[in-house]
């Protein structure tokens, strides 16, 4: 099997070639931030569309951010996970989804089991610097589902 040798916040590692900058931090007990990643490996289900940013990382070398949980490894690569500047592009990102999201936490079913709301308290978002007019979806209803798209943050959960 192929490895590749890179650096995960000055620390040395070695992973199978194909795996992910999100997979080689966990190996390492690294936490990076994600609201669009997920597997179940009980049901063999993935999600990967990189389509959140909240995973974002510094690659040495590269111009903008890399989506941890969709850019694979490269030999020598050098990656910070908590630079200031990708804790400043999460903390952005994050920020905006919430300013196009409803503000009824303590309405919603998920509050206090919910991973946008767990996220901002972690990231230390307390208010909301981007103001303007939510988007505003009709909420569909069938026999078995609820589907709130005002609530969306394009993670893709519901696709998988």
């Amino acid at each position: 099997m192929d490895t590749i040798k890179l650096t995960i916040d000055n620390r040395a590692v070695e992973v199978p070639k194909g795996t992910t900058i999100l997979k080689a931090a966990e190996q390492m007990g690294i936490s990076i931030p994600t609201l669009c990643n997920f597997e179940l490996d009980g049901l063999a289900l993935k999600n990967h569309p990189g389509g959140c940013r909240i995973c974002v990382v510094e690659v040495a070398g590269r111009r903008n951010l890399a989506p941890a949980c969709i850019t694979e490894c490269m030999q020598d690569m050098v990656v910070k996970t908590n630079s200031p500047r990708a804790i400043n592009a999460r903390k952005t990102v994050l920020e905006l989804m919430l300013s196009d999201h409803p503000n009824d936490c303590l309405q919603c079913p998920k509050n206090g089991k919910c991973e946008l709301q767990s996220l901002a308290a972690d990231m230390g978002i307390r208010e909301i610097p981007f103001k303007g007019e939510q988007s505003q979806y009709p909420i569909e209803l069938s026999p078995s589902i609820v589907r709130d798209a005002n609530k969306c943050i394009m993670c893709r959960r519901c696709e998988s």
